[in-house]
């Protein structure tokens, strides 16, 4: 190898480094001091784990994030909109290029789920979320169903309250949002919500 073949090589190799810190700084800059510096979450926060989900589906809720896709009166929501309010695209991409590196948790850090019936939530799982989310609670990007398995309980139950509010799944660009509203009408009660959030949470435990 001739001398410029190996300083060519060498820049290839500094830029890829450059390239992988600016994606780390971008992550560890806007995003770890709610979802931790492993992605894990903080569920006092109502911030989940992040390395559960898929590239996709943190894409599109970045998306939705940035284009009022979330009713930001809801101080989850509010937070998470304002942190990435004046971010662009290429951070954002970086950030999640990060996450999409960091070793998978399944395990709960909160512990276990104190309110909810997970034997009669198995039932209502299988009736109402199977379909989409999978037997195991694995998700399925094809159809816009993110990984359910390993997330808090009360997050869980949060978000599904959300969607049956209204408070998600509302923006007419929110296509699998607006799905999973229009099945969430099928199960409202809290206390049945409880219950499949439990059984979802035990899954993982």
């Amino acid at each position: 190898m001739t001398l410029s073949q190996k300083l060519a090589t060498l820049l290839v190799a500094i830029i890829a480094l450059s390239a992988s810190a600016l994606a780390d700084d971008a992550y560890q800059a806007h995003c770890a001091s709610c979802h931790g510096s492993a992605g894990k979450g903080n569920a006092s926060l109502g911030a989940p784990n992040l390395t559960l989900f898929s590239r996709a589906y943190l894409t599109r809720q970045l998306q939705g994030f940035k284009e009022g896709w979330r009713d930001t009166s809801n101080p989850y929501s509010g937070s998470m909109s304002a942190a990435i309010a004046a971010l662009d695209s290429e951070v954002l991409a970086e950030a999640v290029a990060t996450i999409d590196k960091l070793p998978d948790s399944q395990k709960i850090s909160s512990g276990n789920p104190t309110l909810g019936n997970a034997d009669r939530g198995k039932d209502l799982y299988t009736a109402y979320c199977g379909a989409c989310h999978g037997t195991r609670a694995g998700g399925n990007d094809a159809l816009g169903a993110p990984n359910l398995l390993g997330l808090d309980a009360n997050y869980l139950a949060r978000q599904y309250h959300h969607f049956s509010e209204g408070r998600r799944g509302f923006h007419p660009d929110d296509r699998y949002g607006k799905q999973m509203t229009r099945l969430s009408r099928s199960l409202k009660d809290p206390a049945l919500i409880a219950d499949v959030s439990a059984y979802v949470a035990q899954l993982s435990q």
